[in-house]
């Protein structure tokens, strides 16, 4: 069985595993290129996460719960999808649908490079294996769903006292809502110390 892992990262020879957003350090895969590929771009740092995608039968389906996210986000970024064959110990603690993970090293079977990952993805469009649900699609409750959860990430982690965190950058440029929304900011103190860390990295 062929799994695959997708990466900004080329001219990897094995693959390590890191602390991820579920707290555990892992290496990610999919049991398919298109999934693995979405990773390729990295929206917004560790811990957070911004894959908005599901599945219609065989078709990733990408939701764009900004306008021409997929093309901001995408276009014009290399990726590499490096495949690894027959792996041992692999598991989906996740529950992710086609989403695997392995907590050990594993060697590369073979990379390739994804000159500009917008273009691969409208090429699996035509394929039917691949969709973005653009924003005139997406119902006001779905939309209040995903400004619910980013209120959530906001005030868990702080947001409000690191403006100039990625996280919060993208929130305040994209979801400006979430962003202006009044929140009971609660203060962590672990929470703040990483993200001031992050800020100073």
């Amino acid at each position: 069985m062929i799994l695959y892992h997708g990466s900004p990262t080329g001219g990897l020879t094995e693959l390590t595993p890191f602390l991820s957003e579920h707290g555990k350090p892992y290496i990610y895969f999919a049991s398919t290129p298109v999934i693995a590929l979405l990773y390729a771009v990295k929206p917004v740092p560790k811990p957070f996460s911004f894959y908005p995608y599901g599945f219609d039968k065989n078709c990733v389906v990408y939701s764009e719960y900004f306008e021409d996210a997929f093309f901001d986000l995408y276009k014009g970024k290399t990726g590499y999808l490096y495949e690894c064959v027959d792996l041992k110990h692999v598991d989906n603690p996740t529950q992710i649908n086609c989403v695997y993970t392995c907590i050990e090293k594993v060697k590369v079977d073979k990379v390739t490079k994804i000159p500009d990952l917008y273009v691969y993805f409208k090429e699996q469009e035509e394929k039917c294996l691949f969709r973005i649900k653009q924003r005139t699609e997406i119902s006001d409750k779905e939309m209040q769903r995903i400004l619910n959860e980013l209120k959530k990430d906001i005030e868990a982690n702080n947001l409000k006292h690191f403006p100039e965190h990625p996280m919060s950058i993208f929130i305040q440029n994209h979801f400006p809502n979430a962003w202006n929304a009044k929140t009971d900011v609660k203060i962590c103190g672990i929470q703040a110390l990483n993200l001031t860390d992050q800020i100073q990295t």
